[in-house]
């Protein structure tokens, strides 16, 4: 895990634990970097940022379930109730 990573992450829970403040975690990040002498940082911080927002979109985009996927899913297990009681 990069030192990117470790900042982008901890805004990550920062932002999903307590909305609404984006910007001042945001201007307090930076006055942080900037005593630290990590500034240079701030585009990977921001680019790994992201990737930890799309990976949250895509696991609830997969987890949710619609009328699709649960008339899918019902049909696959009679399905396999079918089969599994013509090979007895």
């Amino acid at each position: 895990m990069t030192l990117a990573h470790s900042y982008a992450r901890a805004l990550f829970d920062l932002v999903s634990a307590r909305a609404g403040k984006e910007s001042e975690y945001l201007k307090n990040l930076v006055e942080a970097l900037r005593r630290r002498g990590h500034e240079q940082l701030l585009r990977r911080i921001f680019s790994e940022y992201k990737t930890l927002m799309l990976k949250e979109e895509r696991t609830k985009a997969h987890t949710t379930v619609t009328p699709e996927a649960e008339r899918t899913r019902v049909l696959l297990e009679l399905y396999r109730k079918m089969i599994t009681k013509a090979h007895e």
